[in-house]
């Protein structure tokens, strides 16, 4: 009998080991990083990419670590940050986007203040993707993630020996899934909306809470595929055990809620978005207005003195800063640059009419009309009371 009590009991206390433990919730950790203002190659999308990203994850219970712009200096506390919030049996995930570049087999990640002439230069500035691997295997994860949206062009393709393009394949650690933007060697579109290509479709795929992540990672090699027309194939690797859901970790089919009484409402209120929409108006009537008064002044056929004079007049009827685009920005900066031309040409113009006569000697006078040089002696004749 106290056997048979004795084997209940310990059955009862596995058994409420095991619920405990289901109830848990997972602990989930993840880096994300967006690249974007590059020395001389500056990219478009990947700090909106970060972001997206990293609020998405925040939703689904991750610690984010989020950086954008990471320069060479952060490196290294970026790193030790992420691996300090990791613990044995963490759910890992790293999204990186920016430019990324492969070395004799290896993939790094610049920092955008990375000063790179060759290929010597690269290890010092940059993240290097088996640095994040050896942090993973060294952390005891249960599962990493990781997505890499840094298949652009090498920027610093010239510089290097080897003229390889995008990125290379991965020696993941057990448990680990990669998910690159595009083929091994391939190069992927920054994109031309508010995310790049792929990090767009995957935000869309990670709204599937309800859907396992290899899922998930398909309809991503699909959606890209399609948007492409097939140039742009997004690419996996690596495995893992057991299932990952963005939402709930066992997917269950929704109960019916329990009906209650609606809240009074006292209508949606849209006042303000529809001032958004004429502040927004407002400002593209001021952006065309601008565009056509820098196209009259660029027209404009004068003299050097006069085109500084108009390009100043266009600078200051155009001071403040359109926040709804960035074209503003580029035709100041054009406006500028044809200014100071005009400049340049009207102090060349001035020296040349300064230079000694080659025949006399003097400095040369501009002619004066003989009709108007009478006039001047008249004048003067009058006021001798000749």
């Amino acid at each position: 009998m106290n056997t048979l009590r004795n084997i209940l009991l310990a059955m009862g206390l596995a058994l409420l080991a095991f619920m405990s433990q289901a109830q848990t919730p997972e602990h989930r950790v993840a880096l994300v990083i967006g690249n974007a203002a590059y020395k001389g190659n500056p990219l478009k999308n990947p700090v909106n990419d970060a972001v997206d990203v990293a609020a998405s994850l925040r939703g689904y219970g991750f610690t984010v670590v989020e950086r954008t712009n990471l320069t060479t200096k952060q490196l290294g506390p970026t790193l030790r940050e992420f691996r300090s919030k990791l613990s044995p049996g963490s759910v890992a995930v790293v999204f990186y986007a920016g430019h990324g570049v492969q070395i004799k087999g290896e993939n790094y990640l610049p920092a955008v203040d990375a000063e790179i002439a060759g290929e010597e230069d690269v290890p010092m500035q940059s993240l290097s993707t088996r640095q994040i691997m050896d942090i993973l295997a060294e952390s005891k994860t249960r599962m990493n993630l990781v997505f890499l949206d840094a298949c652009r062009d090498n920027p610093y393709a010239r510089s290097f020996r080897s003229g390889s393009r995008g990125l290379t394949k991965e020696n993941a650690p057990s448990g680990t899934l990669i998910s690159f933007a595009t083929r091994p060697g391939g190069v992927a579109a920054d994109g031309d909306g508010r995310n790049g290509l792929y990090t767009s479709v995957l935000l869309q795929q990670m709204k599937l809470a309800d859907q396992p992540i290899e899922q998930v990672l398909k309809r991503v090699v699909a959606g890209v595929k399609a948007a492409s027309k097939g140039r742009q194939e997004p690419w996996m690797e690596g495995s893992i055990e057991g299932d990952f859901y963005f939402g709930a970790a066992n997917p269950r089919p929704a109960q019916a809620a329990a009906i209650t009484t609606p809240p009074k409402s006292e209508g949606l209120a849209l006042d303000d978005l529809r001032q958004q929409q004429e502040l927004r108006q407002r400002w593209t009537t001021w952006q065309a207005s601008m565009k056509a008064d820098f196209e009259k002044v660029a027209a404009l056929q004068a003299e050097p003195d006069l085109l500084v004079t108009a390009w100043d007049r266009f600078l200051d009827n155009y001071k403040l800063k359109n926040p709804f685009s960035d074209d503003d920005e580029r035709l100041r900066a054009d406006a500028r640059a044809r200014k100071l031309a005009a400049e340049s040409d009207q102090r060349r113009r001035l020296s040349a009419s300064s230079k000694p006569n080659a025949v006399t000697g003097s400095t040369a006078l501009p002619a004066t009309p003989a009709g108007h040089l009478n006039a001047m002696m008249e004048a003067e004749l009058r006021r001798l009371g000749r």
